[in-house]
């Protein structure tokens, strides 16, 4: 009667809090694949942010460079950009700073010396590309009396006018 009464009894070895070893173990990897799990959606969510604003950059590209090859034209640009954007910012750093976006074109004076005209505010959370430089603009135009010339950037969304005149050389927008 010994021996049954011996079978009966649970060995206490390997448990901790009444939990065996390898519920402890399944528990501990259950926990590291959620966090696995979550630094992966995180990094595709950046490299999806990240790709918009190149998108943007390619869209804005042939969009002014179509409307500098044609004779006239004039059309609202939309451009589709991640909401951690707040602003697109077209600059002259060489002159000063006039309008009602004066503060940020303080900031942007880091960029000085760069060849850009175009720059996403704020510029730390625009993936390393905080400024670009878009061919066949007007700069002098559209940064006459506002330098930085903002749009601001709503629900991830920026409109502004992309427009040539027929004895224009460059591409103005407003």
């Amino acid at each position: 009667m010994r021996i049954i009464g011996k079978f009966n009894k649970l060995d206490k070895r390997g448990q901790i809090l009444g939990l065996s070893f390898e519920t402890i173990f399944s528990i501990i990897l259950i926990v590291f694949f959620i966090l696995i799990a979550i630094i992966v959606i995180n990094a595709f969510l950046k490299t999806q942010k990240c790709a918009e604003i190149g998108i943007f950059i390619d869209e804005i590209n042939s969009d002014v460079k179509r409307s500098w090859n044609s004779q006239y034209d004039k059309h609202i640009f939309k451009g589709d950009l991640p909401s951690s954007i707040d602003y697109v910012c077209f600059a002259n750093l060489s002159q000063s700073f006039v309008g009602s976006f004066r503060n940020i074109g303080r900031e942007l004076t880091l960029f000085e010396g760069k060849k850009a005209n175009m720059f996403f505010y704020p510029t730390g959370k625009s993936c390393e590309m905080p400024y670009h430089y878009v061919n066949h603009l007007d700069n002098e135009r559209i940064t006459k009396n506002k330098n930085p010339n903002c749009f601001e950037v709503i629900d991830g969304e920026v409109r502004f006018e992309i427009e040539k005149g027929l004895s224009d050389r460059f591409v103005s927008l407003r």
